[in-house]
């Protein structure tokens, strides 16, 4: 048990930095543990289980507001801005599930299919994870330093529905959901903060709904080769270090620049991984 247990302590640390948490955990999980890459990769998605619950938590008012906006007659503490978080999630969700669902039929099929290594594995995530970086580091420097609107006047359907599209990319491993959803929102002109508080609106559905669909389409789920009690501790782990940990590394994703560490780990992936491919 005690190598999930680190590695849902990864997991919960990583979650909150846009460097790709399920990248970062499957890496490990098959060159450290030597966990089988179909087996990591739905490890990965299911981690997110501790992490996702741990938002619910913090922004548990606003989730309880966004449920009473689903009602044929509002309650009266339900305002018009609960409403617009209500229609970005739902748009947000349809989005992701239009580009996520085929990705994650395209990577369970090649990795489950195909004859990939670890070695080969890794420099796919790698790649993934310098697009990654990529992106952070043109979005921060073309729209970093913006003054802008607030998003709760302006959120619009078709903003949350491109978001969401965008989101579903982030079923690969390596490419970081927040990342590419905080890029995605500041390119549509919101402002830092609220660009990221979207991006954990946003992730709640999908991270359950990707969890259901593994277990019940995956073959290799973690229910077929976790037993019960290690799959309540891992995410139990998960969403205790990840609620301690998010305020503190949410400031530090808002002022380090991750984009040059993720184009660093991809350099140094395929400077020690390529040789050997070769010889």
């Amino acid at each position: 048990m005690l190598e999930f247990i680190l590695i849902a302590i990864f997991q919960g640390l990583f979650e909150w930095l846009p460097i790709s948490s399920s990248g970062q955990t499957m890496i490990i999980a098959t060159n450290a543990f030597g966990i089988s890459e179909p087996e990591a990769f739905s490890l990965g998605i299911f981690l997110h289980l501790g992490t996702t619950i741990a938002v619910l938590v913090r922004f548990r008012k606003e989730f309880i507001k966004i449920i009473k906006a689903c009602y044929p007659n509002l309650p009266p503490d339900v305002t018009q801005t609960d409403v617009k978080k209500r229609n970005w999630i739902l748009f947000a969700t349809i989005g992701t599930a239009i580009t996520g669902l085929p990705l994650y039929i395209f990577i369970r099929h090649l990795i489950a299919e195909e004859p990939i290594t670890g070695d080969i594995i890794t420099l796919i995530v790698a790649g993934l994870l310098l697009i990654t970086g990529v992106i952070l580091l043109w979005t921060r420097k073309k729209y970093g330093e913006n003054r802008i609107e607030d998003v709760l006047k302006s959120t619009s359907d078709k903003h949350s529905f491109l978001s969401g599209l965008v989101q579903g990319t982030s079923i690969l491993p390596g490419i970081s959901r927040s990342a590419v959803t905080v890029s995605a929102n500041l390119m549509e002109n919101y402002e830092q903060n609220n660009a990221l508080k979207l991006s954990f609106l946003m992730s709640v559905p999908v991270a359950f709904a990707a969890i259901a669909v593994d277990v019940v389409f995956g073959e290799y789920s973690v229910f077929g080769f976790l037993d019960p009690l290690t799959i309540v501790v891992v995410t139990a782990i998960s969403f205790v270090v990840g609620y301690l940990t998010m305020e503190v590394l949410l400031r530090i994703a808002q002022k380090i620049q991750f984009g040059y560490f993720c184009v660093f780990f991809a350099v140094i992936a395929f400077a020690v991984i390529l040789p050997f491919l070769f010889l």
